[in-house]
């Protein structure tokens, strides 16, 4: 969908982002179908889970779901589903490359999973059952099963190895990283300089290493591991990527982020100290990069030192003089007070 250009496409422009977005717009005569009907379902009442172990009765079904979906679906279609909206916001901001975005909002999966479950569970196994609500849900799970096939049987079903849905050498680098960062630590606090006779401070305390990954890595990494923090972000990747970064503009004088990305994404191997000066600058300790990309012996050379591998990939560290020490802050106190209508203007 980034390469739409709304100048281009004109009114049609969301029409063509609806039709990418939700696969051949089958998803979204799906979710407009079962708006349509937890909107105008009966009025039975559902049983929801009380605080105890019992279960009473809840509020009217087909008046929570209204409140729960219809006013949502009327704000994105007088906005963000509205052929003029695009066009208007964009004379005024460029949002070509982030319009589409405006689509996750609407809780597709979650309205369509919903009108699925009542409509099999209550409209067409409750005590109105008939034939004829049988022979709707039936159609309806065939319609999804249909439109979903290249999501839910298409490609068979793969078993995730993790419950974040990540490749498996993610859990491991960050395991890699997280231990070491810890035993280093440790170590450090132990030689720590003390007053005579006092102790050396050991209490425990989290550490946030920053890490410089490869593209595809770091796009994974950070939905992965908050515990991971990252020198550079997306967009400074996509300058990258996009041919910004060159050798020239990482040579530059303080140009510090182009090196970490000069090497790290692209594989240019600058000048070594150079590269050196940019981890310490930017705080940067760890960097992982494939195994079989060519850098890893261009990275020793500069100083790092390999601390770890997983199948295809390398984890290597470097020590600076002065390791950086990165303490989160503490919102605990910011939590408890009591919001006030004017908050925004302070």
């Amino acid at each position: 969908m980034q390469d739409l250009n709304i100048a281009d496409a004109g009114f049609s422009y969301i029409f063509k982002c609806i039709r990418y977005y939700y696969e051949g717009n089958i998803y979204f005569l799906l979710y407009i179908l079962a708006l349509a009907f937890l909107s105008m379902a009966g009025s039975r009442l559902i049983r929801l889970p009380s605080s105890g172990s019992r279960m009473e009765e809840g509020v009217g079904f087909d008046k929570r779901m209204r409140e729960i979906f219809l006013p949502q679906f009327i704000l994105m279609a007088l906005t963000v589903y509205n052929p003029v909206f695009p066009v208007l916001l964009n004379s005024f901001f460029d949002v070509n490359k982030e319009y589409y975005r405006f689509l996750w909002m609407s809780p597709v999966i979650i309205c369509i999973a919903a009108a699925g479950a009542v409509l099999c569970c209550d409209f067409a196994a409750g005590e109105k059952k008939s034939s004829v609500r049988m022979i709707v849900a039936a159609v309806f799970l065939i319609c999804l099963l249909t439109a979903g096939g290249s999501y839910l049987y298409k490609d068979g079903y793969i078993l995730s190895p993790d419950r974040y849905h990540m490749p498996t050498e993610i859990p491991e680098i960050s395991e890699i990283i997280h231990k070491d960062a810890n035993e280093r630590a440790a170590v450090r606090a132990l030689n720590a300089e003390t007053d005579e006779g006092e102790e050396p401070d050991m209490t425990p305390s989290v550490i946030y290493p920053r890490v410089m990954f490869e593209y595809d890595y770091q796009m994974q990494i950070r939905q992965y591991d908050a515990g991971i923090l990252l020198p550079c972000d997306r967009e400074q990747y996509m300058r990258a990527l996009a041919g910004e970064v060159t050798y020239d503009t990482a040579v530059e004088h303080g140009n510090y982020i182009d090196r970490l990305l000069a090497v790290t994404a692209l594989g240019i191997k600058i000048p070594e100290h150079r590269f050196t000066s940019a981890l310490k600058h930017t705080g940067t300790e760890y960097v992982v990069v494939t195994s079989a990309n060519g850098m890893v012996s261009y990275l020793e050379n500069a100083g790092l030192e390999v601390i770890g591998e997983t199948a295809n990939h390398t984890v290597l560290h470097y020590e600076p003089d002065e390791p950086e020490v990165f303490v989160l802050p503490d919102y605990s106190e910011v939590w408890r007070l009591t919001p006030q209508w004017y908050d925004f203007l302070l």
